[in-house]
């Protein structure tokens, strides 16, 4: 059950909120959960105005997750015209709104984007048009890295990752099926071989194979794991490799 918080604390938490400060700092002044401190503000943007308290659900009611305006982080990098990089980036200054693990806040999240970038165009950031400067060039950098691979993927300079690991895994096969012949052909050739030195063959090649396969687990493990830290990848997202 979710713990339940006074009434007090959600005005103050929703007050400090518009005051302009980013849902993670109102969970860090009030000792209060993130997803508490954005969703009680949510309710209030979304009644236009300040409920009587008492009408408001409680805490411990679980919220619907389907179909209530919330996005994953690909397609709220669409939305705002960014890369899921710039996203994660967002998150931790506090201008969108993360729900859970993968999932965003859209019309929250929308709108703090958009004050944002109205902010930084009225110069009112704290470095001014210094910043207004690096932010636009940071975007545009952005823009134009999406751009350039989209150009790369059509010019056929850079291809899926699926099609490189589907080549690789068919080399690999006929690799291993090569190897695996080794023994039958030892013994067409070299007729003095008793059952024992074939098989003797045929096990080592088998071991180093397995010695082979186990490298590379460990090492797509390691791979596994890097790619976790941060946002987790999907399977819809589109990967390309650079070819020479």
């Amino acid at each position: 059950m979710a713990k339940s918080y006074p009434d007090d604390l959600r005005r103050e938490v929703i007050a400090f909120i518009d005051e302009g400060h980013t849902v993670r700092e109102a969970a860090e002044k009030f000792s209060v959960s993130p997803s508490f401190a954005a969703k009680s503000h949510k309710r209030h943007v979304d009644a236009g105005q300040s409920q009587p308290l008492g009408e408001v659900e409680p805490a411990d009611e679980v919220l619907p997750t389907v179909d209530d305006g919330e996005v994953s982080a690909s397609e709220l990098a669409d939305l705002l015209g960014v890369s899921k990089r710039a996203v994660s980036d967002f998150v931790e200054r506090g201008i969108v709104v993360k729900t859970e693990r993968n999932r965003f806040d859209m019309r929250r999240s929308i709108q703090l984007y958009c004050e944002h970038l109205r902010t930084m165009a009225a110069g009112r950031s704290g470095d001014g048009a210094d910043a207004l400067t690096t932010e636009r060039a940071r975007l545009a950098r952005e823009q134009a890295d999406q751009t350039a691979m989209k150009n790369a993927v059509m010019r056929r300079e850079m291809i899926p990752i699926t099609d490189v690991r589907h080549e690789w895994t068919s080399i690999g096969r006929r690799i291993r099926n090569g190897i695996m012949s080794v023994p039958s052909r030892c013994r067409q050739m070299l007729p003095h071989l008793t059952t024992f030195d074939v098989d003797v063959i045929d096990r080592e090649l088998r071991s180093a194979l397995s010695d082979l396969g186990e490298q590379d687990d460990d090492r797509s493990l390691d791979a596994a794991a890097e790619s976790v830290v941060g946002e987790p990848a999907t399977a819809s997202e589109t990967e390309a490799v650079e070819m020479d």
